[in-house]
């Protein structure tokens, strides 16, 4: 039985978790409300989504969002496929297993996933050429043939695929028009992944690099999760002047965009409850930055 309320739901959902790649969720949406409803071509998989832009802006998060929402559990329904482990042809053997006994990676992720969920290949232009080949396979007939001879059906999940190709341009084109952002990236990855692989995609999104206000946001979001789990813990604490603007500053890298901010909120927070449970203060209160760290003032 189909769950039309919580379909319903997807796009707020996506809306309070995504900063600053607004233009992404309206094209992701339908595509993933199709799949949920029956609606997706017959023999592909349910929905094809290449995600292009810098890293650490939001294109594996979405990911594991989806898969979150859809599926509820993302450590079964989620392979991740990092293709930097297979950029040449002996990776092959990895991925679908080597010998008549054998089902690679594919076969074992597969089980797990119970035959349905999400397929992310990450770095997708890290790829060798013959596993791109695989990859179209994959987009084309949903289904992929594994070492033993085993055909594993995957018309019952979705597939992301991932790149950094043109990154480095989007700061020379940063005052563009989006759709001139989009029509050069997307030129280069058709460029580089080959233009029948960019063809095979229901969805190809460009990333925006985030602004300062998105990374506050993204920092807040963070810091109020670390601060509900430190709550879980015993330790009311609230946050006050310079504590987001500390976040940024130490979680926001130039090659790595926000990617590391979970970390920085996390290893802050716990290193002001630390001082203060080892020099034997309060450990409630509200934590100021104060010389590059967080202290709690009671």
């Amino acid at each position: 039985m189909v769950d039309l309320e919580h379909i319903r739901g997807l796009p707020p959902y996506l809306q309070e978790r995504i900063i600053g790649q607004d233009h992404v969720i309206p094209r992701v949406v339908p595509i993933i409300q199709n799949g949920e409803l029956g609606l997706s071509d017959p023999g592909r998989p349910k929905g094809t989504f290449l995600f292009l832009g810098p890293t650490g802006v939001g294109k594996t998060e979405i990911t594991l969002l989806l898969c979150e929402y859809i599926f509820k559990d993302v450590g079964k329904h989620c392979i991740r496929l990092d293709m930097s482990e297979y950029q040449n042809q002996e990776s092959l053997g990895l991925l679908l297993g080597q010998g008549e006994h054998s089902r690679g990676n594919m076969g074992r992720f597969y089980d797990r996933a119970e035959g349905r969920g999400i397929i992310l290949f990450d770095e997708i232009e890290k790829a060798h050429p013959r596993v791109l080949d695989i990859f179209l396979q994959v987009l084309d007939a949903g289904r992929i043939t594994v070492a033993n001879g085993e055909t594993l059906n995957l018309c019952n999940f979705y597939i992301v695929a991932t790149s950094n190709i043109g990154a480095d341009a989007l700061m020379e084109l940063k005052n563009s028009p989006m759709a001139t952002i989009e029509r050069f990236i997307e030129d280069l990855a058709a460029a580089e992944l080959r233009p029948e692989v960019l063809a095979r995609f229901n969805v190809r999104c460009v990333f925006q690099k985030l602004g300062y206000s998105a990374q506050k946001q993204i920092a807040s979001i963070m810091l109020n999760k670390e601060l509900k789990n430190l709550r879980n813990k015993g330790y009311e604490l609230t946050a006050g002047h310079g504590v987001i603007d500390l976040l940024v500053s130490q979680g926001v890298e130039p090659r790595l965009g926000v990617r590391r901010m979970r970390t920085t909120a996390e290893s802050n927070c716990r290193h002001a409850v630390r001082e203060a449970l080892m020099a034997g203060r309060s450990t409630s209160g509200t934590l100021i930055a104060e010389n590059g760290h967080l202290v709690i003032h009671p």
